[in-house]
Formats: structure tokens, sequence, C-alpha cells
């Protein structure tokens, strides 16, 4: 069985990267913290998010256990596309989208918090789940309706991993430092460039920042971020790059088309706003 320590600190690294305070941290198990802390920043990443106290919504979908735990499988696997594609035909078959944030992802999210304390999953795993919900949540409050399409008060950045990358943690714990700084950051998880192409033009953004894993990624980056920049609903979209790729040095952001390079977030934080505000 998992020990008690190693609960508490997996705790207290949640926490960090979903902006909760310390003391929060160890107040309770992971399932309470993701009750108390975590759901309601889920469903702030909903436009209707104040409605989410309301009494009045029409909740016409009453999934069983077994939709709630297959839809948490489904958030903790490789293939984000499945969860998309299990949320689409809902809203295709006339699901409110107020219900599957409340009937649907508020109880997976709880559910994967039970899962580890069976120890059914990891803690990159329930890390990885919370995201997609992030994710998914995010989608249907923009992708079925306009999301932002011009600069507002508040800089907005994506970041999202170069496809083939896997550094879920490290993306998680960079939108921590831009949130603290005053950015509204929304994370992307895509397997392939179209889904992130997608998601540059459907709303503004005033940046878009991407990890790359590898430095045989380095390959397809240049295309990846100049079609960005074509594609983007912000014509003048700078990009940064960061992650492990580019530690040991040696190649420039101008080679792959990019406006920059960071080490780490706290750098990535200080450049993101020189260009934006260039």
């Amino acid at each position: 069985m998992q020990n008690s320590a190693i609960r508490s600190a997996s705790s207290k690294v949640l926490a960090q990267q979903f902006g909760i305070p310390a003391e929060d941290a160890c107040a309770g198990s992971l399932r309470s913290l993701i009750e108390s802390q975590i759901i309601p920043r889920l469903l702030e990443a909903h436009p209707h998010a104040g409605a989410a106290n309301s009494q009045n919504f029409d909740l016409s979908f009453k999934p069983a256990a077994s939709d709630v735990a297959t839809f948490s499988e489904l958030c903790v696997s490789r293939e984000p596309e499945d969860v998309l594609t299990f949320v689409e035909g809902l809203l295709l078959n006339g699901v409110n989208s107020d219900s599957i944030f409340l009937d649907l992802i508020a109880p997976a999210a709880r559910h994967l918090g039970l899962m580890w304390e069976q120890e059914r999953t990891d803690f990159t795993q329930v890390t990885l789940g919370l995201l997609r919900m992030h994710q998914v949540t995010h989608r249907i409050g923009f992708e079925y309706q306009s999301g932002p399409q011009n600069a507002g008060t508040s800089k907005r950045i994506m970041l999202a991993s170069a496809p083939g990358s896997q550094h879920i943690l490290g993306l998680a714990m960079a939108s921590e430092f831009f949130r603290k700084s005053g950015w509204q950051v929304v994370v992307e998880i895509a397997n392939t460039p179209s889904e992130l192409y997608a998601a540059a033009k459907n709303e503004w953004f005033d940046l878009i920042g991407l990890s790359v894993s590898l430095t045989q990624q380095f390959g397809g980056l240049l295309e990846l971020v100049t079609t960005l920049k074509q594609t983007s609903c912000n014509p003048s979209i700078p990009i940064l790059l960061g992650g492990p790729a580019f530690f040991s040095g040696g190649i420039s952001a101008q080679s792959l088309g990019a406006d920059a390079i960071a080490t780490d977030a706290l750098e990535g934080v200080r450049i993101a706003s020189l260009l934006v505000n260039s």
C-alpha cells in the first residue's frame, strides 16, 4: 500500500500544478483535494462557470457509475481523441453541456482520486487525467461556441507539447508559473499538428508556448511553427519554445521559425512578457 508520506507529497505536487495553496493540500486525502479544490478549477474553464451553482439546469444526463468509470479511464489513456469523441457523442445526442460538467466530469475527477487510493493508477496518470478533463471542459465552452477573437485586457497563452512529446508534468508546472504571473492559460493536449492548428485558429492567444522533449523532433518543428503562425487567430502570434530538448543549447529559435527559447519556466514567463509587450 502507498504510505501516507508518499500520498501527502503527491497531493502537494498536484496542488501546486493547479494553483492550490500548500496548506489546503495537507487538509485531507487526494480525493478530498479533488473535491474541494480541483473540481471548481475545472469548472472555471467553462464560460458559464458562474452557473455551476444554479439549481435551474435541465440535467438531462444521468450517467451510471460505469459511464463515469469509463470516462475516467479514457482520460488517463494515451488517446485524447477518444475522450473528445465520447463527449462529442453526448453533445450530438442533445445532452446539456452543464449536465456534462456536473454529472460526468466532476464525478470522473472524484473517481480518479478513488483509483489513486486503490492503487489502480499512478500520480502521472492522475495529473494527465485531470488535465484532459480541463481541456474537455474548455473545448465544450469555447470550441462549440466562439472563443475570444481579439486581444483582451488579460494576456492569454496556449501551452502545448509538440506532437510526439510526453512532457505532461512539465507542461502543467509551466502553466502554473504563467497563471501566477497573471496570464490566462489554456493547456492543449494534442497528438497531431492538425489538432494544434485548430486550437490556435479557434480563439485569440497572445502567445503560444511549445514544449519539446526530444532533439529528434527538431526536424519537424520549422513546419509546425510556421503553420501555427499562419493559421493562428492572432496574425502576429509569437511562439516560444522550451522543454528538455533545449537544455544542451546549440540551436537558435530563428532556425526553427520561433521567436525565442526558454530553458526554464521562470525565464519563459519573463521572455513571454517581453514578446507580447513588444
